[in-house]
């Protein structure tokens, strides 16, 4: 099993075996290439920004959709403003039927994180701390959303939290280093805090890793130009840490929604009146009020020193590798 330091170096490990060792196989009818039963491990799971030339990764999507599925959300009102892809794997082009935000936070009345969290507070050693995303009732249909990560497994061993996530099926573009490898190693990192123990690692197994050939050229030209070595938090800004209690979460994460509403409505986060205590949640609803003013066009200076209030330099530098681009409002 492979095991990389962060998001970053697996994003480019995996993209290096799989241009090299993949298999191509044609699938409802789009070429790609494939690595089958391939597990991944990402050690430092703070280290989820991806900062990679060419790549065109959005770290504002990747936050915004994130937030998105731990509060329980399925609505495209909200993620199409920042994945306008999204509505491409809508049935009704109003929600994603298969959101795992709902089925995380609300299956049948089982709200699955509050049930984990109450497992593992009561026994540490515990192995039941399970999480299922896939429904057998509801998903073997036609759709154009089936779930592709369909069970997680918190466990916690030597004071740190392990997630283990299985998967069906993983575009390493648009799935794991789109939204996968950032969205559970927020929800480890939660979950660890929760807890009172250190995050530990990442481990993702998926049945099939995959690159479409709308990639592929892409991919290439990624491989070629890239160096050894990744991003690394250099060691001045630390990582903001998610610092809220699982009994103030629920207010924290209302209070955030509420803020990134009034951003998306055009309003600037000063303004908002904010009441947010976290600083990972704070830090992430200052990249979400420099992204609308980008989107709006505001003056440099103004955003400037919104990128200045930004403490962690690897975050910092992720926003700054998107707003750079040629076009970037576009993205």
């Amino acid at each position: 099993m492979p095991a990389y330091r962060n998001v970053e170096a697996a994003f480019l490990g995996e993209l290096r075996a799989l241009v090299g060792d993949g298999t191509d196989i044609e699938v409802r009818g789009q070429l790609t290439r494939e690595i089958t039963a391939r597990t991944v491990q990402v050690d430092n799971i703070r280290e989820r920004y991806l900062v990679v030339p060419n790549r065109h990764n959005n770290v504002f999507a990747s936050i915004a959709e994130s937030l998105w599925v731990i509060a329980g959300r399925n609505d495209l009102g909200y993620l199409s403003t920042y994945l306008p892809r999204a509505s491409e794997f809508s049935d009704d082009g109003i929600t994603w039927r298969a959101a795992y935000g709902p089925r995380l936070r609300n299956w049948n009345g089982v709200d699955q994180l509050a049930e984990v969290v109450s497992i593992l507070q009561a026994d540490l050693t515990s192995r039941r701390a399970v999480a299922v995303l896939y429904d057998p009732d509801r998903d073997f249909v036609e759709s154009n959303d089936i779930p592709c990560n369909n069970w997680l497994h918190f466990i916690v061993r030597h004071g740190r939290v392990d997630l283990h996530v299985v998967a069906r099926s993983t575009d390493i573009w648009w799935g794991f280093s789109g939204i996968n490898a950032f969205e559970w190693t927020l929800l480890l990192e939660m979950v660890s805090h929760w807890l009172g123990q250190e995050p530990g690692h990442l481990v993702f197994f998926t049945s099939s890793m995959h690159i479409y050939e709308r990639h592929f050229e892409q991919a290439a030209q990624i491989l070629r130009h890239q160096s050894s070595e990744v991003s690394e938090d250099d060691g001045i800004n630390q990582f903001p840490a998610f610092a809220t209690h699982w009994e103030n979460f629920a207010a924290e994460i209302t209070e955030w929604m509420r803020v990134e509403q009034g951003m998306r409505s055009g309003q600037e986060l000063d303004y908002l009146k904010c009441s947010l205590t976290d600083p990972l949640l704070t830090s992430y609803a200052q990249m979400i009020d420099l992204f609308w003013m980008f989107k709006r066009r505001e003056e440099s200076g103004t955003m400037k020193q919104k990128l200045v209030a930004i403490s962690n330099a690897t975050l910092r530098k992720a926003a700054v590798e998107f707003l750079s681009r040629p076009r970037g409002q576009f993205h």
